[in-house]
Formats: C-alpha cells, structure tokens, sequence
C-alpha cells in the first residue's frame, strides 16, 4: 500500500503518556492510517530522525472568534504547534448578534478584550446573526487549523436584553429565552457555554459587561441547559477571581465539567475537592507563564476595577490629558492602589514591577525597560505622579509592562492532572499580553530546563487532556483511525522567539506575535499546514462540533 504521507523515524509521542517509541507514521486522507512500526512507502515522505512526532496541540482558551474572519492560518497559534482551538470564552462572542447590534459587541471587544476597534470594523464579515449561522461562516472560511467555539453569556444576553442587558437582571421569561438560545447553539454543535462574574470585564460603554449583570440563578439556568445534551462544557471567569461558589453549582446544574479561571485560596481549593468528592468535575485553568501584561493609559488596562478608573473610562480619548493631569483624580487613584479596597486590586503599588515597554517620541528612547520608580528617583518625583507625567509627555502613547506574577510557584498546579494548561487569551489583547506561545515555553522552559515531569506527560497534557474535556472526537491522541492532527518538534530546541510588535491588523493596527524554534512541521487533517516555521497555504482545518 501507498500512504499520502509517511512521517519516518521519529520519536512517537503518542499523547496518552506512554512512554516514546521509535516507528513510523502513516497517513491517508485526513487519517492516520499506522502509528507505530515499519510503513509502507508514501507518496511524501518526512524524515523525523531526532524528532519528536506528537499530537496537535489544542489550546483551550483563545478568543480567536474575530480574527479567523481575516487571519485563516489563526497565526501566531499555528507556529507554535497548536491545530486545534477553543475560542468564545469568558462569554465573549460575536454571535448570536443582531445585524443593527454588531458595533455594540465590537466596542465590548475592543475595551474588554483589547482588540482593535478598526481591525474589527475592516475585518469582520459578518454574515450570520445566529451561532449556528456563526459556526456554519467559520466552517465557509476554510481556517488553516481545527475551530471550536464556546456560546458566550454576554452575546446571548445582549441578543435577549438589548440595551438593557448591562443594567439589571433577566425576568424569567428572558432567562427561558436565553436557555433556548443556548440550546439552539449546543444543537448546531457548541463546546459548551461561558460567562465571566470578573470584576476587571468592561465594555466600551464603561459599563460592566453584560453577564456581569446576571443573577447566579441565571448563570446556573443557562449552564443547565447542556444537562439535555450530556455533554459540553461551562468556562466561567469568576466573581472576584476568587470565589468558586458558582463553579461548583454550575457543575451541578449542568452535570458537565466545568472549566474555571481564578486564583483558589485553601477554603476554595477545600470547596472543590468536596465536590469532586460528590462527583462533579472541576477544573481550574492554570497558566505555565509568568503573569505579565502591556498596557496603555488609554484602553483596556490594569485599572479598569478601581473606582477611580471609571472617569477614565466614561472620557472622550481628546479629553483624557486633563483627566490625568487633574491632582484630584491622582489622589482618588492613589487611593484606590493603596488605601483600604474591599474589590480585587490586579496593581498594588510596586512600580518597580511597572516598565517602559514601548515609546513613540524618539527622543524618549532611552525610558524603555526602565521602571517608574527609576524614573520617578531619577526626577525626584513621586511614582504616582512620575507615572502619569512619564504617559504624558508621550501623548500617552507610551506602553508599559508589569509583571502581575512569576512562575516561580506554578509547577504543583502544572503537576496537577486535576488543573488545565492553558489561558493562552490568543487573539485578544493584541498588545498586551503574548501568551499565545504556551506551549513551546510549557516544553521548553518547565520540561526540558526545569525537568518537572517526562516529555510524555507534558505532550499529554496539551493534547489528550483538552480533548477529552471538550469531547473533541478523534483527536488529542496518535491512533489509528484518529484525525491527523501532528506536531514535529524537537524537544532539545523548542522554545518560544523573542516577542515582536507587527502591523499586520486590517488597517495596519498592531499586535503582538511570537513565533518558536525547534517546531518542524504542523499537520492539520493529514496537510501539512506549516514547515520549518513557514505556512504552506493549507487550509485544512474543520469546525470542532460537539456530538
């Protein structure tokens, strides 16, 4: 027999975490054919000798729901070894939509989740208004890898609600109705629902977003409505980043897993176990990153929680400098970061965690990768006013960095199979945050430098293990019969580039990509999608439907 592709020599890394075996891997049509032992010839061939042969990666957590309209290759996902995505997470989508609704969730995405209001304008086509209609665009676009999509709770409510969904809560007769459209998408073959409680989520309007909104009876009638299916999952960003409460109930309700992010103290993480105790599953998400993000002083940012921030918020962009000037809105803000604050606080103060990232003005070059409290002692200043006075004399075009954790504490959660890698946020917060590349660092940095556990249960860890949350048939693991979703990779080599800032956004907006060394090959549905690093212009990738 005569396979379409034969993958020789590698170092099959199967994803169930058995440990590396030496063969070959075949591959017919979107399916592979052999895994293990000596193939018959192929019609191509690929040398894997010193290679690890793998399972794609699937991320769990992108918002890649806008950018599959323009970017089919879902870069920079694709170059880090990742083939299949789970987008439509903390309730954030673009579907179900009201055609005279669309700038109203546009404006959500672009204060919420960071993404260009411009790119979004130019880039999204917009040819659906429900989520099955949604799924169905997405499937017509023919995306270079493998798409899930999550119904987000704050298009549902905004499809329900309308105006009023950021201002009270859902009569029962709009809970019933929004219950149908939940269910409307799980027919059409949504992964599952998700919402967000967190306090950091605004949408342009300044206003809470709109599952913010929602009672928790709400949130668990929604989350119920994948118990008529027996499958799906709930992803909810928590109430506070802290409280488990709604996890745990919507796991009851919903009699599905469900998927959370937050920080659990010890009475949550006591909380949890007691359910898992009952038989319900629970499964935080975990990052293997250190906790760094980008910000401006105008857009979504670090702030957006403290009271003092909402004048920011309710300004026009011209108007802004005065605000920032004003030493009344200095004094409320330093309040805010340092003086009693029952909410959750992201920023506390330590501005020497707080660096110069970019600047415009070319004269102000020197200032990057210097801190606020360098730059604060160097002009004799105080940090709070050194940071405003630093932002403005750039037109406030200047980006910093802060450093909201290190990894250093991350590998017991890593360890845990009770815990998710992921929280990639791909597609959002275009030039804050670059965790796209968890990947390539959760191999590079924490296996191979740091040694915390076998190569095999890390590749398990990022492809059987979300697979088999999601219920993503036929994928996650190297079988026969099984899709041929494959990663070549070296695992002496792999590791994520350095960081860059392009503008390559419909309208020339920018956003921030990071590429990887060692990956050789990534083969999605049996095309080889991307090689040595370049995109081939294989656009194999299928819709991920829940069945």
């Amino acid at each position: 027999m005569v396979h379409d592709l034969v993958i020789r020599g590698g170092t099959i890394v199967d994803g169930t975490g058995a440990p590396g075996r030496s063969g070959d891997v075949a591959i017919d049509g979107d399916s592979l054919t052999q895994v293990g032992g000596k193939a018959s010839g192929g019609r191509r061939e690929i040398d894997a000798t010193g290679l690890a042969v793998s399972p794609g990666f699937i991320d769990p957590h992108t918002h890649y729901d806008a950018q599959v309209c323009w970017d089919r290759a879902l870069t920079p996902s694709c170059w880090n070894g990742i083939t299949s995505v789970v987008m439509g997470n903390c309730g954030f989508t673009l579907a179900p939509c009201a055609p005279s609704r669309r700038e109203r969730i546009m404006r959500m995405l672009e204060r919420v989740e960071g993404m260009s209001l411009a790119a979004l304008e130019q880039g999204i086509t917009w040819d659906w208004t429900t989520f099955p209609e949604y799924l169905d665009a997405v499937g017509r676009m023919r995306p270079a890898l493998n798409v899930g999509a999550l119904v987000g709770h704050s298009a549902v409510r905004y499809f329900v609600l309308d105006d009023d969904a950021t201002e009270r809560e859902a009569s029962t007769d709009e809970i019933a109705r929004m219950r149908a459209v939940v269910a409307e998408a799980m027919r059409a073959g949504a992964l599952g629902f998700s919402t967000s409680q967190a306090p950091t989520h605004f949408g342009g309007d300044g206003k809470p977003v709109p599952s913010r909104s929602a009672s928790d009876d709400e949130v668990l009638a929604l989350a119920s409505a994948l118990a008529d299916f027996g499958r799906g999952v709930v992803e909810i960003t928590t109430r506070h980043l802290i409280d488990v409460s709604v996890s745990i109930a919507a796991a009851r309700a919903s009699a599905r897993p469900v998927t959370f992010l937050g920080a659990i103290r010890p009475d949550g993480m006591a909380a949890i176990e007691a359910a898992r105790a009952d038989g319900l599953r629970l499964v935080p998400q975990t990052s293997c990153r250190p906790a760094l993000t980008d910000f401006k002083l105008v857009g979504m940012g670090i702030f957006d929680q403290l009271p003092s921030w909402r004048r920011v918020m309710g300004t026009a962009p011209a108007e802004l400098p005065t605000v920032f000037r004003d030493p009344a809105f200095r004094a409320a803000f330093r309040q805010d970061v340092t003086g009693p604050y029952e909410g959750f606080r992201m920023f506390k103060g330590d501005w020497d965690g707080v660096k110069v990232l970019l600047v415009r003005k070319p004269e102000l070059q020197g200032r990057i990768g210097r801190t606020v409290a360098e730059l604060a002692a160097e002009r004799g200043a105080d940090p709070f006013d050194a940071f405003f006075d630093v932002a403005l004399e750039d037109d406030l075009r200047t980006e910093f960095s802060y450093c909201l954790a290190s990894d250093e504490f991350r590998g017991p959660s890593l360890l845990d199979d009770g815990q998710l890698v992921g929280l990639s946020d791909a597609g959002a917060h275009l030039t804050l945050l670059a965790d796209h590349a968890y990947a390539t660092y959760f191999l590079g940095t924490w296996v191979r430098e740091r040694g915390l556990m076998p190569l095999e249960n890390a590749v398990r860890k990022l492809t059987q293990v979300p697979a088999e949350l999601f219920g993503i048939a036929r994928r996650g693991v190297l079988a026969d019969g099984n899709f041929a979703d494959v990663v070549l990779f070296d695992p002496t080599r792999i590791a994520p580039r350095e960081t860059k800032l392009v503008q390559d956004l419909p309208g020339g907006g920018p956003r921030l990509v990071t590429e990887a060394d060692g990956i050789e090959a990534v083969l999605v549905n049996g095309a080889v999608t991307v090689e040595r690093g370049a995109l081939t212009g294989a656009q194999a990738g299928q819709v991920l439907r829940g069945a």
